[in-house]
């Protein structure tokens, strides 16, 4: 198996707020599919926000008849932040509200958007790289790019956590959008923070190109790691070895 997911409720959390998706083979304009959503908004309210965001974007990219991968996908968050707003509603709880990762494949090229902190690596097996292509709609990260902080000082420690756009908080949302020429060799790798508070990216690249696990073992490894660095969080890992796309 060259694809597999795992969520975790992590060794702090009484609930688990994550919730994920990953399919291959044909899926509207796409091969294959991947989402990450991470939940807030208190007790059960966070999952409900990051199942509804999940549903919906997988929802729309299946009937959304365009062609086109961008506008697919841009859609497709519009369509969530549209549902996570009346899930809100309907429960009567306005801060709820999700962050939002998702890969499509078509052929040889990903079509990505993020909103939030949850994350999506590139790592590359020959080249023994990895890049993190997501940019984190988060405090610390505005403020590290406007040189006014220093990532794991201890400000950046205590604040990280503060993410300054979510899935279905307000009436729109932004996502970021990158398009990723795939080459030989590459793993794509989605998480939520609970995954990259607690482990390194020097320790994330070295578990996930353990070519002596399979995938499935290499996601266990990982959510393994979080927790044994104290699982503070809720983590959730979906990786994706592209080899299949190179065949």
């Amino acid at each position: 198996m060259n694809i597999f997911g795992l969520t975790d409720k992590g060794m702090m959390r009484k609930n688990n707020e994550d919730s994920f998706f990953l399919k291959t083979g044909s899926l509207g304009v796409f091969d294959t599919l991947m989402v990450v959503c991470d939940g807030m908004g208190g007790h059960r309210l966070g999952e409900v926000a990051s199942s509804t965001a999940v549903h919906a974007v997988v929802s729309s990219i299946e009937s959304e008849p365009d062609m086109n991968p961008a506008y697919v996908m841009e859609q497709a968050v519009s369509i969530a932040n549209l549902e996570v707003r009346k899930a809100s509603e309907e429960h009567r709880s306005f801060g709820m509200g999700t962050t939002l990762v998702t890969c499509g494949i078509l052929g040889k090229t990903a079509y990505v958007a993020n909103v939030g902190d949850s994350r999506l690596y590139l790592i590359n097996k020959y080249e023994q790289s990895i890049l993190q292509v997501t940019h984190d709609h988060s405090y610390v990260e505005e403020q590290v790019a406007r040189g006014l902080l220093t990532r794991g000082s201890e400000e950046y420690n205590r604040k990280k956590n503060v993410i300054t756009r979510a899935v279905g908080v307000y009436s729109e949302v932004e996502a970021d959008q990158f398009e990723i020429d795939l080459a030989e060799g590459d793993l794509i790798l989605l998480c939520s923070d609970g995954l990259t508070n607690m482990v390194s990216d020097e320790e994330l690249k070295e578990i996930a190109l353990d070519e002596e696990r399979t995938v499935e073992e290499r996601v266990r490894a990982l959510v393994d790691a979080a927790n044994g660095y104290g699982g503070r969080d809720n983590i959730t890992v979906v990786l994706y070895d592209t080899e299949e796309v190179f065949e």
